[in-house]
């Protein structure tokens, strides 16, 4: 337990030191859905179950929340996360970890802690953020809010660190971290709600596993629904996540 707080402690520590890392994991995506929040503030968008919420729509404001959490997640396991560990693994640093005491479930906790505690950190900042400026309104249930997003950070946790395994280098796990983290970051019902998609970019968001984050975190946050209700998106999400997890420990790799 000693060895996995201090790695999380120098994991946290290397993620503050790189400044333009910190920017664009923890400001980017907030000004981002500020921008959206602010050219579509005022606008109600549908929402399934939103009749717990207080009618059949939502405010902008309280809809892209979960979007923008969505949005964070996937940047910072499927960009930072896979190039960060892809990186240290080409400079040799994974190889002298692996000379140490240090277990390999051990590095792979820290890291994944490390990425849920600047994930949370954001998602605090974008509630604050829409709440304040754009009087956001979150009925749902936080609890179940917290737990979607635990299962979320854990699921694209373990995704960042099998395409670290996948790629040769830190340079074709950033091109590809990139080359699927955008799309949904852009597709997944994140910041357009998915029924306004053309029925093509619908098809290709439904065989994206962000989807089906978004849609449990926006039903907790919104209407309270636990994994009853979103029963498809919690088996999906939690299917990638044991598919993730075994391609990570086959393909993890000290140099």
């Amino acid at each position: 337990m000693k060895a996995l707080i201090a790695q999380t402690q120098t994991e946290l520590t290397l993620f503050l030191r790189d400044k333009t890392v910190v920017f664009f994991s923890l400001l980017f995506p907030v000004l981002t859905v500020a921008f959206f929040g602010y050219l579509n503030r005022g606008s109600q968008v549908p929402v399934v179950g939103a009749a717990q919420a207080g009618g059949n729509a939502v405010s902008y404001a309280s809809f892209v929340i979960a979007g923008g959490i969505g949005m964070v997640v996937s940047s910072a396991a499927l960009q930072n996360l896979s190039t960060a560990l892809a990186r240290q693994r080409d400079v040799g640093i994974l190889k002298r970890l692996g000379g140490t005491p240090l277990r390999a479930q051990q590095l792979i906790g820290a890291k994944v802690l490390a990425a849920g505690a600047v994930i949370l950190a954001q998602s605090l900042i974008m509630v604050g953020v829409n709440v304040g400026l754009f009087k956001a309104q979150v009925p749902g249930n936080p609890l179940w809010g917290i737990v979607v997003l635990a299962a979320g950070v854990l699921t694209f946790s373990v995704l960042g660190i099998a395409l670290a395994g996948l790629c040769r280098n830190a340079d074709a796990a950033s091109s590809a971290g990139m080359a699927i983290a955008l799309p949904m970051q852009f597709l997944c019902g994140t910041l357009i709600p998915l029924q306004s998609l053309p029925p093509l970019l619908r098809r290709i968001a439904y065989a994206l596993p962000l989807t089906y984050f978004v849609q449990a975190l926006r039903g907790a946050m919104l209407t309270g629904g636990g994994p009853l209700a979103y029963a498809r998106d919690w088996a999906i999400l939690l299917g990638c996540l044991v598919v993730g997890a075994l391609v990570a420990v086959r393909t993890f790799r000290w140099e």
